[in-house]
């Protein structure tokens, strides 16, 4: 998979992560008598992995500088199930940054925290039309974020993460990603230092926010600890296990 593009390594680790929702689902609890054989699972592991590891099409995303230099030939899948079964292939144990599937996770806090009622009512739940970094999308909705998946939405998703101050808020998001995963995360610090040295349009994004009162934290720290949570180390494996514990209703299936 020589110069396979960073954003796609990505893009199929959120596939394996998708997998994991769709198979698991399935084998939750009682098993399902059309769930997915072992059999069929490895079959679609072995067959995905062939089809795409030579992939030369894209490039790494160099908006934040670290990502143009991570290791174009990484490629792996994982699949967990909710019934605790692994399926791997290929690099699974490096940690890329999770980047914007921080969002879904951060989002899952908010509401186990305020309930989704109250977290959509204050972020929405809308397409906006715009790119996920658009600056006019946040002008041109007055009276919230657009939906958590952008990135005004994500950082007002943030900024209601509760806390005594933002190492407290951050160890929060940290831990509930933990726990998702089934083992211990950690900040990646060099793709964090790269991301905190030139996200400041997430920073004029945030501060936009605020002037419509539509961020309920500092909007600085807000978008700080939005960086850090972007700049958190998953491998292949522990993002498909998170997955497999939105899959099986908030219980990770395997601790």
């Amino acid at each position: 998979m020589t110069r396979f593009a960073f954003r796609k390594s990505i893009a199929v680790i959120c596939a394996a992560t998708a997998l994991s929702l769709l198979a698991g689902r399935a084998m939750a609890q009682n098993r399902s008598p059309v769930a997915p054989s072992e059999e069929a699972l490895q079959n679609t592991l072995r067959e995905a992995y062939t089809k795409f590891k030579n992939d030369t099409n894209g490039k790494n995303a160099d908006y934040i500088p670290y990502l143009a230099h991570v290791d174009s030939n990484l490629f792996g899948i994982v699949i967990v199930t909710t019934d605790g079964k692994i399926y791997r292939i290929g690099d699974v144990n490096y940690a890329f940054s999770i980047q914007s599937v921080s969002k879904v996770f951060t989002l899952a806090l908010a509401m186990q925290k305020q309930g989704s009622e109250e977290v959509f009512k204050k972020i929405g739940g809308e397409p906006t039309g715009r790119p996920f970094n658009s600056i006019p999308a946040v002008v041109d909705m007055p009276t919230h974020a657009g939906n958590p998946y952008v990135n005004a939405g994500a950082i007002a998703t943030t900024s209601l993460i509760a806390g005594t101050d933002a190492s407290s808020r951050w160890n929060t998001i940290l831990a509930f990603y933990s726990k998702a995963a089934g083992s211990k995360l950690s900040l990646i610090e060099d793709v964090y230092k790269s991301e905190s040295a030139t996200n400041a349009g997430n920073k004029a994004i945030a501060m936009l926010l605020a002037k419509y009162d539509r961020i309920y934290a500092d909007p600085l720290e807000s978008t700080d600890i939005y960086t850090r949570q972007c700049s958190v180390g998953v491998t292949a494996e522990q993002l498909a296990a998170m997955g497999a514990t939105l899959a099986n209703h908030g219980r990770n299936p395997l601790t």
